[in-house]
């Protein structure tokens, strides 16, 4: 009885620390409430946030996913080819054909006479029919991404995969270009009507799972002799449905095994030569079969390590082998051509020695540090406050969990479906994503207006575009201080009202803020200790004390100080962005000079050069900080010290470099002294 005393305590531990380190169910529920929010249609492409992010996971070294949804093209399965409606009759339609893989892989064949243009230039015809190859539609998203990043972008499967260095986050970006099925798929109907001794999932369940159909995506069976044409069924809003359907005992055992993945990833790729031959797609296809194949009375907090390596014990049975089943067409083995001879042997030994290990895996790896054995250990010998937070701590954790992610996926670019949003909202969450979606959408109205009014000859016309700019920015600035208020700064500064643009710029200068693209772990203290267990709504609380950063697009060319419109032309049609405290010195400094106040001009210069070294806001991590200030001194005649910021500007691995202009910048300042010496030899 000790032993077990023993084991359901340091169960509870366990799962304490993962509920601390993975997330709160409060915590991941506001997780994949605010993804599933994030769903945009632009231009017929649908972007779908899917893997970890989606699934309400936020580890150290995660990928951010992303589904791109073609949806002017639409899949049927061979038994709708007699159903086609009228309502996809001036879509480009493709009907899955059977090919020579393994289940779960087909080929398209284009049927009708509509193709976009884009797709074209995969479609290869086989005698008398025309089928869209995978590899050639793939190449065009590796090509269009290289182009436009100006980085070399690696494939991996159906992915595209960019470089870390795309933004501050430091993870990889995966994009996958799908088409929409909305029919389940033959292949996987013996998953929808097999036993289920613990009914899980649901009857309820699977008919929405199956209503939702699939997608296919361009990768073919690498165990076939030619996969030029074969694309890959995928089910992955099945997937997320059912993570997201999960206990939260078995959502912190998938994430444990998704940790354990991680801490030997160093490993495996010392034996094998890299980590594919466990990926993540396994880990989840282990829990789905472990949940459907237990009852929900196994999966207690005190039963938690039981739990976690039950789910090791199926993964080596699986590799043993050699044999593992595909969770929704369970006759596609997917280690096969993958798991086999020496590495397959491998494999079984280091996971069998996992296993023997018991508790002493939980401490192996260096990918995290401190290990969850250490963090176990520690709580052990008194460090309670590890596992359990205090309110106002919960409280903190799930607002900065709110404001990140709104910041990051909210920024709604139509008003009425915001407004359809606004209206359906229920908790407080809801009310302020969807406010705080309004407020977007309105400001990018008025940002149009105000471009309307840039090339009118009339005073009246352009007194009325300029009215209802400012009547439609003004919301989101009394909700946040930047973007919000520093909009409305720029929208004086470009009507020639300096004064009431230093006077909001001294607001965003001289005010304690959250800066949500980068928190400090003093901000947060700094936070919990003002806003945190007093009543506030979330609303009140991002008004008073959250910042994002400043952004422009060729949308707002007009609207952008003209200063920037160099940065502007690089991005293209992507948008240049700048952390709020540098850019509020940056119009500081404009006004002043506009005003012939050489004095307090000066002194803005100097306190750019100060923010300069922001650890958060500053030019380590944002190249345009460099920029900003090379402008300054390019206005105030310090050619050398402007070419030194732009020259710095150019170093470094920081996000976006690819849209920096600052050898353009560099380059016409040498012209221009080029110039000046020709012009003075003249001269002379």
């Amino acid at each position: 009885m000790s032993d077990q005393g023993e084991l359901y305590e340091d169960s509870w531990i366990l799962y304490h620390v993962l509920d601390r380190m993975m997330g709160s169910r409060e915590i991941v529920a506001v997780r994949r409430k605010v993804t599933l929010i994030y769903n945009y249609d632009e231009t017929k492409l649908e972007t779908f946030l899917t893997g970890s992010t989606a699934e309400g996971i936020q580890m150290k070294g995660s990928d951010q996913d992303r589904m791109l949804i073609d949806n002017s093209v639409v899949v049927i399965c061979p038994n709708q080819q007699t159903s086609i409606t009228t309502d996809i009759a001036n879509e480009t339609v493709f009907i899955m054909r059977d090919t020579d893989s393994r289940p779960g892989y087909v080929t398209l064949q284009l049927i009708g006479r509509r193709c976009t243009p884009d797709l074209l230039n995969s479609i290869v015809p086989v005698g008398d029919v025309h089928f869209i190859s995978s590899e050639m539609y793939a190449r065009l998203l590796s090509d269009h991404a290289s182009d436009v990043f100006g980085i070399t972008v690696d494939t991996h499967g159906p992915a595209t995969t960019t470089s870390g260095k795309l933004d501050n986050t430091g993870a990889d970006m995966d994009f996958v270009r799908a088409f929409k099925c909305t029919s389940w798929p033959s292949e996987a109907n013996e998953w929808l009507s097999r036993h289920r001794l613990y009914n899980w999932p649901n009857k309820c369940l699977r008919d929405q799972v199956a209503r939702g159909g699939c997608h296919l995506v361009p990768v073919g069976d690498k165990t076939s002799a030619d996969t030029f044409l074969q694309w890959r069924i995928s089910f992955v809003t099945a997937e997320r449905k059912l993570i997201h359907s999960l206990s939260h005992v078995q959502f912190l055992v998938y994430c444990l095994l998704k940790y354990l993945l991680k801490q030997i990833s160093g490993k495996l790729k010392q034996i094998y030569g890299d980590t594919d031959i466990l990926s993540s797609y396994i880990i989840k296809t282990t829990i789905l079969h472990a949940v459907e194949n237990t009852p929900l009375s196994l999966w207690e907090e005190k039963n938690i390590f039981l739990c976690f390596m039950l789910c090791l014990n199926i993964l080596a049975t699986w590799v043993k082998a050699g044999y593992c089943p595909n969770y929704f067409i369970y006759k596609n083995n997917m280690f096969l051509g993958k798991v086999h001879g020496p590495d397959q042997q491998n494999l079984l030994r280091l996971l069998v020695e996992l296993r023997d290990m018991t508790w002493g895996c939980l401490s192996i790896g260096t990918f995290y540090q401190s290990s969850i054995g250490e963090t176990i250990q520690r709580v052990k010998n008194g460090a309670w406050e590890l596992v359990l937070p205090t309110p106002v701590r919960s409280e903190r954790e799930i607002d900065i969990t709110i404001f990140v992610r709104s910041f990051v996926l909210f920024r709604a670019t139509d008003v009425l479906p915001a407004l359809k949003l606004l209206s359906k909202s229920k908790s407080d969450m809801d009310e302020f994503i969807a406010y705080f979606n309004t407020v977007h959408a309105l400001s990018l109205k008025g940002k149009e207006a105000f471009e309307k009014q840039a090339p009118l000859g009339g005073n009246k016309q352009r007194y009325k575009y300029l009215r209802k700019c400012k009547k439609f920015i003004s919301p989101l600035a009394v909700t946040c201080t930047s973007p919000g208020l520093l909009t409305l700064a720029t929208y004086h500064y470009q009507t020639g009202n300096y004064m009431k643009t230093l006077e909001m710029c001294g607001h965003m200068i001289s005010s304690w803020k959250v800066f949500v693209e980068n928190i400090s772990e003093k901000d947060q203290d700094i936070y919990e200790h003002l806003y945190c267990g007093l009543g506030y709504s979330l609303l009140h609380k991002f008004q008073q004390a959250c910042v994002s950063y400043m952004a422009f697009t060729e949308k707002d060319s007009n609207f952008c100080p003209v200063h920037l419109q160099q940065e502007l032309t690089k991005v293209g049609g992507f948008k240049i962005i700048i952390p709020p405290l540098p850019y509020a010195v940056f119009l500081t400094f404009l006004c002043y000079h506009e005003l012939n106040d050489t004095r307090r001009r000066d002194t803005a210069l100097l306190e750019l050069r100060a923010v300069k070294y922001d650890k958060y806001q500053g030019g380590s991590i944002y190249w345009i900080v460099h920029n900003l200030l090379g402008i300054c001194y390019e206005m105030v005649g310090d050619i050398r010290r402007a070419l030194r910021e732009y020259k710095d500007s150019l170093s470094g691995a920081q996000p976006f470099h690819y849209d920096n202009p600052a050898m353009e910048r560099i380059s016409t300042i040498t012209a221009k002294k080029y110039f000046r010496c020709c012009v003075k030899d003249q001269h002379q």
